[in-house]
């Protein structure tokens, strides 16, 4: 079939349309929503950001500035740093593109251009009229924004790795290409750490992609170290300024130790999701008084965070077996398909609506939820291949890992479904070619079953949570 270029495809215009029509309603019929927990403090922070105060502490956290200082960018504009969310549904928007450019290029190659279109198309509707998407895209966390730059920063690797193959074409080298693509995603990730703290440790995943297959080739080499170097200057400012600020070195953010204190203490792991967390100050609190005391005061977050993660590291030396048994709780946290939506409903923070349209909300997004998840790990295992399978793969693991050792909660996971979708269009858009490619490879079907089934377990510890009735299983 003729080649459809992606800004003539019908339906990924449509799939942008009705994404644009769902973020923009929320805001349109409750305007006045407040912030709730982290947006609150998101919002404090964006405003010493607008007053010229620069990043701060919060309650003992140390964050990464990148958010913070992009609502205090629209704070200082507008005095308002909730317009910020304006931007950020566009930039949910770009993200519908990419996640459709990043499914149709997968299967392109392996299955034609059509089942790449038809993968493309699904993977920009599965973000589209995803529920956590369009909740998020409205919200002040740093979930969407932090999404559509991962998004990005694939778009620009899968780049770079085919200007690197282009030297095998009758046209030569293109060595300009490679590097600058290597270049942008060197930026991204350095955008992305300064986002989110637990990105920190991510770009040897992209370095080991660079040389994925092409060891013993030097423009991947050079790749590799160009990327460094970007992401270097791009983290070096800050964490400079950061930790001349606050007597003590700061990468990005200094939040491990208040992680591991909400993981490993002498209560169960706490979130703040409905069903599986204490929703209340007040049974927060009461929670707090079973564990540790606090070792050092919430105005010195550098003090605090160092000693709570001494202290949270000796609870582990202590209870090793308890330890480990928390583990699949953790990352039950994270993979809870109710995410902070189920909260926000069945807190009444959307007025007017009738309840059963809150139910059949929730319904949406469990039920979108675990069809990415579950779709999207066996697309991942039975037909994620090469530098991009294996950067995706590692990014999940390594997000995992992290929670499985701090804390789990559900909102984490956000960032990391769009990743997911890729694989599941590819699923769902063909699932018999999809099984005849895994049939060709009998060890991918075993990973698929054993990855299949631990997420599914995990996926489904707090499903009933979601409903007052319930109870966890």
């Amino acid at each position: 079939m003729a080649r459809v270029r992606w800004t003539r495809d019908r339906s990924l215009w449509g799939a942008i349309a009705v994404g644009l029509v769902l973020r923009v309603l929320p805001l349109a019929l409750w305007p006045f929503d407040s912030c709730v927990r982290d947006e609150c403090t998101y919002a404090r922070l964006a405003r010493k950001f607008a007053a010229g105060q620069g990043m701060n502490e919060s309650v003992g956290w140390l964050w990464a500035p990148g958010y913070p200082a992009y609502l205090g960018l629209h704070a200082w504009i507008t005095t308002e740093p909730g317009v910020g969310k304006v931007l950020q549904i566009a930039a949910t928007l770009c993200a519908t593109v990419l996640v459709y450019l990043l499914a149709r290029r997968t299967f392109s190659r392996s299955q034609g251009e059509a089942a790449g279109l038809r993968a493309g198309r699904w993977a920009a509707w599965l973000y589209a009229v995803s529920a956590h998407m369009v909740f998020y895209a409205g919200r002040m966390w740093s979930e969407a924004l932090y999404g559509a730059i991962l998004l990005a920063g694939l778009w620009c690797f899968g780049l770079a790795r085919d200007a690197v193959s282009a030297r095998e074409s009758p046209g030569g080298p293109d060595r300009r290409r490679a590097l600058k693509f290597a270049a942008l995603v060197g930026l991204v990730v350095g955008v992305r750490v300064l986002f989110r703290g637990v990105a920190q440790y991510m770009l040897p995943l992209f370095v080991l992609g660079f040389l994925w297959g092409r060891v013993r080739d030097r423009l991947p080499w050079q790749q590799a170290a160009l990327a460094v170097a970007v992401t270097a200057a791009v983290v070096a400012p800050y964490s400079a300024y950061a930790t001349h600020k606050f007597g003590d070195f700061v990468l990005s953010d200094k939040t491990a130790g208040r992680m591991m204190w909400l993981g490993n203490n002498d209560f169960e792991p706490i979130t703040f999701d409905y069903g599986n967390g204490q929703l209340s100050s007040v049974a927060y609190n009461r929670t707090k008084k079973r564990g540790r005391k606090p070792c050092a005061g919430k105005r010195d977050a550098i003090a605090l965070d160092a000693c709570q993660m001494e202290e949270g590291v000796a609870w582990i030396q202590a209870n090793p077996e308890e330890f480990v048994r928390r583990m699949p709780l953790r990352v039950a946290q994270m993979l809870n398909p109710h995410s902070l939506l189920t909260r926000h409903l069945r807190w009444g923070k959307w007025k007017g609506m009738p309840q059963w349209m809150d139910e059949l909300l929730v319904l949406w997004q469990v039920a979108g939820s675990l069809l990415v998840m579950w779709a999207g790990m066996v697309g991942l295992t039975t037909r994620g291949r090469g530098a991009q399978g294996g950067v995706i793969f590692s990014i999940l693991l390594y997000h995992v890992a992290a929670i499985s050792v701090l804390a789990g909660l559900s909102r984490y996971r956000v960032p990391l479904e769009p990743l997911l979708m890729i694989y599941a269009a590819g699923l769902l858009s063909d699932p018999k070619a999809a099984w005849a490619e895994a049939t060709r490879a009998p060890w991918r079907l075993g990973a698929a079953a054993v990855c299949l089934g631990l997420v599914m377990w995990l996926s489904l510890w707090y499903l009933p949570a979601g409903w007052p009735t319930w109870r966890t299983w």
